[in-house]
C-alpha cells in the first residue's frame, strides 16, 4: 500500500488537531512546526479537509482549525479518500484494463489484490481519530517503541542445497 505525502501529512495534521482540540483551535503554523510539514503545502491540505467538513477553519487572531465532527466519527479512510480519492495504489491497479490471457474474471492475481484492498479498507474504516489519539497517548505514556518496519519473515522455505 502506498500513501502519498499528502495523505500522510493530512493524517498527521488531523491527529494533531484531534490531540489538541481541548485547548481550542490550532493554527497551521503550529501544526507545520510540530509535525514537520511545509506550511504552504499544509494549507492546501487543510483547505481540502475543510471543504469535506472534516475540519472547520476560522481566520483571525482567535482563528485556527478544529475538527468538523467528533474524532470518533472520523476514520482514517475518510481522511485518505478526501485527500487522495482512494485508499491504496491497488485501486489504481484494479481500474486498469486486464490484458492477461485468462482475463479479469479468472485472474488469481486480481483475487489477491481484491483481498488486500478489502483488508486495507477494513482497517482504515475501523480506525478513527479517537482511536489514534488514545493510542498515541498510550505509546507516549508507556514509552512503547514502535518498530521502524515489520520484521522480515521468510515467505518461501529454504531448501537445503
Amino acid at each position: 500500500m502506498k500513501i502519498s505525502t499528502k495523505g500522510e501529512y493530512g493524517i498527521r495534521a488531523m491527529l494533531y488537531i484531534a490531540t489538541h482540540c481541548a485547548r481550542g483551535p490550532v493554527t497551521s503554523h503550529q501544526i507545520a512546526k510540530h509535525q514537520g510539514i511545509p506550511e504552504p503545502y499544509l494549507r492546501q491540505i487543510l483547505a481540502l479537509l475543510s471543504r469535506d467538513r472534516l475540519i472547520q477553519s476560522n481566520r483571525g487572531p482567535q482563528g485556527g482549525h478544529v475538527l468538523g465532527r467528533p474524532a470518533s466519527e472520523i476514520s482514517l479512510r475518510h481522511v485518505l479518500m478526501t485527500l487522495e480519492g482512494h485508499t491504496s495504489a491497488i485501486d489504481q491497479i484494479l481500474a486498469l484494463p486486464c490484458t492477461i490471457e485468462v482475463g479479469t474474471q479468472y485472474c488469481a492475481i486480481r483475487e489477491v489484490f481484491l483481498e488486500v484492498k478489502e483488508a486495507i479498507d477494513r482497517i482504515l474504516s475501523a480506525t478513527t481519530l479517537e482511536d489514534m489519539v488514545r493510542r498515541q497517548s498510550e505509546i507516549l505514556a508507556c514509552k512503547i517503541p514502535v518498530p521502524h518496519d515489520l520484521p522480515f519473515r521468510q515467505l518461501l522455505p529454504v531448501i537445503p542445497g
